[in-house]
């Protein structure tokens, strides 16, 4: 009796995926544009299914991308200002402008073709950038020039995507100039600290002669007063004779010092 339903069923089916077959799913991250046969239908798909029955989507993704792209890495070589070839691991992240996807799409038409001419200028700037940077300016400071690549990036590519980040990940010199580098690194840290320990010494070495020259400045200034003044020079006499009697009697309970010793103590009279 259910044998007859069996024809539609499949017709139904047909006609199920014909109706999926003419529509497009849209999601929310993307830009897609509508042709036929070359002409722009829609230029911009709402979000959701829609029916596009003998038409073409071309969608265009408005997140965020990496170049390059998965856990890939692409060295490019450039010349500094010296001229010194360099090779560099370069990552990029950019994104479409969602005013300006339009006219990429007009231009452009695919997002391959889109992705292509990012990716030559991603090269051609930094290219650009680092003919401006001489070898020793390349590695004094990187993160400046991760910065000049993504300005050269950016002005290469116009306003077609917005250039994100650069990194600039890792960059080798010819290994005789490496060499040189790292050996000037190295005399500059013995510099540097012979530098340090000069100044230091010259401290310290000013340091003693301003001591000694205070203490001959005391010294002079206690005779000149000694000088002016004969009752100072009698107290201090008469300190050092205390100290002396003091240090001669220390020890021992009964001392008794001759009148010889006392009268060279008292000096002429």
């Amino acid at each position: 009796m259910h044998r007859p339903l069996a024809p539609y069923r499949r017709v139904l089916l047909a006609m199920f995926a014909a109706f999926a077959a003419a529509c497009t799913s849209v999601d929310t991250t993307e830009h897609c544009v509508l042709t036929r046969y070359g002409k722009i239908v829609d230029p911009k798909m709402s979000t959701g299914m829609n029916f596009t029955p003998l038409a073409e989507a071309t969608c265009f993704t408005m997140t965020e991308r990496n170049y390059p792209g998965g856990d890939g890495k692409e060295v490019i070589e450039a010349q500094t200002q010296d001229p010194i070839t360099v090779a560099g691991d370069v990552a990029v992240v950019y994104k479409y402008d969602p005013a300006t996807i339009g006219r990429v799409f007009e231009e452009k038409r695919t997002p391959e073709a889109a992705e292509a001419e990012i990716t030559n200028a991603i090269r051609e700037g930094y290219r650009n950038a680092l003919s401006q940077w001489t070898i020793a300016e390349v590695f004094a400071n990187r993160a400046a020039l991760s910065d000049s690549v993504k300005r050269h990036i950016q002005r290469k590519i116009g306003n077609r995507a917005q250039i994100v980040n650069v990194f600039v990940r890792d960059i080798k010199a010819p290994p005789q100039i490496e060499e040189a580098r790292i050996q000037a690194a190295r005399q500059a840290q013995v510099l540097d600290q012979a530098q340090k320990q000069f100044v230091i010494d010259s401290v310290n070495a000013r340091g003693r002669l301003m001591a000694a020259q205070a203490e001959a400045e005391a010294k002079r200034l206690e005779g000149a007063a000694y000088a002016a003044n004969r009752d100072l020079l009698q107290l201090r006499i008469a300190e050092a004779q205390a100290k002396g009697l003091s240090e001669a009697c220390k020890g021992v309970q009964t001392c008794v010092i001759g009148g010889s010793v006392m009268d060279t103590w008292k000096g002429p009279r």
